[in-house]
């Protein structure tokens, strides 16, 4: 499959407690001192939207936000350019890109000690054309799935499991490990 875009969100661990408007001039400053790959573009403030996309960096290659999607508030990397190579390259490229700005976030000191738990992967193929959300999809991809999951977590048992179930949706996939890892 060549998608065409793809989005990856690890989970925060426990409660946050900082408001997100702390998180608009950390974003400015990541623009100012190009603090993540890609070219970054604004930042929008969506925190007004219950369960919505939060606050988002926009880039010209992908966006990063914390977003609150679902009740579950997490770091969200979204490729949204074609990508250009194989499906498990331009995995193991968002779920890098997601951890390093993840990393980022959790040594800001205004975020009062944010953590993500990266033993725990939401992976969106956005892609509906060439990635419908069907259990057909799911079994041509999860060979590949497995293996970008099986490097990206070096040791523990890993799951790949889709979760959406309606059609109509993006295909999404939980990958996990079952117990602590090593992230790449």
């Amino acid at each position: 499959m060549q998608g065409k875009r793809l989005s990856v969100k690890y989970f925060v661990q426990g409660d946050f407690t900082f408001d997100l408007a702390v998180l608009v001039p950390i974003l400015q400053r990541w623009i100012q001192q190009h603090a993540v790959e890609g070219l970054l573009i604004d930042v929008v403030d969506y925190k007004h939207v219950h369960q919505g996309p939060g606050v988002i960096l926009i880039g010209h290659e992908g966006d990063y936000s914390f977003d609150l999607r679902d009740g579950r508030p997490g770091l969200l990397y979204t490729r949204k350019r074609a990508l250009q190579g194989a499906l498990a390259d331009d995995l193991r490229l968002a779920l890098r890109l997601a951890a390093e700005a993840g990393r980022k976030l959790e040594a800001e000191p205004s975020l009062s000690g944010v953590r993500f738990n990266y033993d725990e992967a939401e992976i969106r193929l956005l892609d509906r054309l060439n990635a419908p959300n069907t259990p057909e999809t799911f079994e041509s991809l999860r060979s590949v799935l497995q293996m970008v999951a099986g490097d990206w977590y070096q040791t523990g048992a890993v799951s790949v499991d889709a979760i959406e179930p309606d059609t109509r949706k993006p295909l999404t996939v939980r990958i996990a490990v079952s117990q602590e890892s090593v992230v790449s």
